[in-house]
């Protein structure tokens, strides 16, 4: 296999998918701005090109980098759930107009591409919370969460387009990732905001009555349904070719986010406190089903949340 290349690949995700392609001995090149990461993230080793996933100037730096690349995996995106309302054209921006670039760039070097979606492709259904088969968003008057949900499908729809051309196109949903890395602050992730309160010494924030539900994912174990989906030629249960194919890596272990603020709460002694309101458009489950990355991929959960909380504050305090 040839050079592969990851957009956003000094992000959360992103910069633990290189280390593991490094691990296993692969030429890595990265493409990244830098907006939500330090390029110091970078291992050594690793080219690093600094452009934004829109530009096709970038695309083409990679190129006269590296030369054209076997694989890639396509993570560039606007993430942070704050964001998706306040900043909705952008979110919409860098997913549409990068993955046509993540495409053209695979069509032009003849590569596989795996493209990153999300489980907020489904949007408000509580129905796809189960079997993800069909998507159903609430109105855009309501709020504009689903700048980031409705792009993420629009995204498939692009893949899936190039896969009618020939193109071996792969879709991956991340679902609920955590663990060391992962942004804080108030666009970042909740688990990671939560750490990040409790090592500032400050309560742990629950919107609304925290019943609020999410499957929250070692990074490790996405990481690791990354490396398969973007490596393997053929589903190992027999079923043929991955090209098309969508899932969802996800625990199937939903947990509400008051428990989650609790768990946290007990490992690290900070306090719990209660917020009148969330995110708007805040859905109320989510618990995607990941058989068919079990069943093609021989994928599965090993970190349960209990070891992974508590490896990621390990995290937090030796970065003090």
């Amino acid at each position: 296999m040839g050079p592969i290349l990851v957009t956003g690949g000094t992000g959360f995700l992103g910069s633990h998918l290189v280390d593991r392609l490094l691990a296993e001995g692969r030429q890595v090149v990265v493409l990244d701005n830098g907006s939500r990461s330090s390029f110091d993230r970078c291992p050594e080793g690793v080219h690093l090109v600094q452009g934004d996933v829109r530009d096709p100037e970038a695309w083409m730096e990679v190129e006269r980098a590296i030369g054209p690349c076997s694989l890639i995996h396509h993570l560039g995106a606007i993430n942070g759930t704050a964001r998706f309302d306040r900043e909705a054209e952008a979110v919409v921006d860098v997913a549409v107009n990068g993955a046509m670039h993540a495409i053209a760039a695979a069509e032009r070097w003849s590569a596989r591409l795996v493209l990153a979606s999300s489980p907020e492709a489904f949007g408000d259904n509580p129905e796809a919370m189960q079997g993800d088969r069909s998507s159903v968003f609430s109105p855009p008057s309501e709020h504009l969460r689903h700048s980031y949900g409705a792009s993420k499908y629009i995204v498939e729809v692009l893949g899936l387009a190039a896969v009618q051309r020939g193109l071996d196109v792969r879709i991956a949903r991340p679902c609920n990732a955590y663990g060391p890395r992962a942004s804080g602050g108030e666009n970042g992730q909740v688990v990671a905001m939560m750490f990040e309160r409790a090592a500032q010494g400050r309560p742990l924030l629950v919107h609304g009555d925290g019943k609020q539900t999410r499957c929250f994912t070692w990074v490790g174990d996405v990481v690791d349904g990354l490396e398969r989906l973007g490596r393997l030629d053929e589903a190992v249960d027999g079923s043929g070719s991955l090209t098309g194919a969508g899932f969802n890596f996800g625990s199937d272990a939903e947990v509400s986010i008051a428990d989650l603020a609790e768990r946290i709460a007990a490992l690290t002694g900070a306090a719990v406190e209660h917020v009148p309101r969330g995110h708007p458009g805040d859905v109320r489950r989510r618990r995607p089903s990941a058989q068919e990355a079990c069943d093609r991929l021989g994928w599965s959960v090993s970190t349960e949340l209990t070891e992974g909380l508590a490896r990621t504050w390990a995290a937090v305090q030796a970065e003090r």
